[in-house]
């Protein structure tokens, strides 16, 4: 399976914000936590781009819709745990916004590792094997 892709690396972590700036959020519109990866995240030549893992770090307690421009691509039931089938990895393409949405209300820092979680993602791309870069 090594060999049937290339490891593009990582992108993030990126931290949470409040959804009153995005006002994304399909729980708590306004006031829930966002992690948003624009298009210029994965900005490269490369075709055949694939999110193989996500590295997910919340509130506990909280539930994570992972939306795909917009639309609702995966939920995970425990906010703070991490995810993934590798397997069933997500095509992206050059244009694709990922956003993960929070259950839980944004909350002021300092932030701590219990009762004040500011939610944390890193995402994981490859390259399919055998695809040829747009020019």
């Amino acid at each position: 399976m090594a060999g049937d892709y290339q490891d593009l690396g990582s992108r993030g972590p990126v931290m949470g914000v409040s959804d009153a700036l995005y006002q994304v959020n399909p729980f708590l519109l306004g006031t829930g936590w966002d992690v948003i990866f624009n298009p210029q995240d994965w900005f490269s030549n490369l075709t055949g781009l694939e999110l193989y893992q996500a590295a997910l770090d919340g509130p506990v307690g909280s539930v994570v819709w992972m939306l795909r421009n917009g639309k609702k691509w995966n939920f995970v039931a425990q906010g703070w745990q991490n995810y993934w089938d590798p397997v069933q990895a997500l095509p992206i393409s050059q244009t694709d916004t990922i956003q993960f949405c929070w259950s839980t209300a944004f909350t002021a820092g300092p932030y701590n590792r219990t009762t004040n979680v500011q939610p944390e993602v890193t995402l994981w791309l490859r390259q399919v094997a055998g695809v040829v870069p747009r020019i």
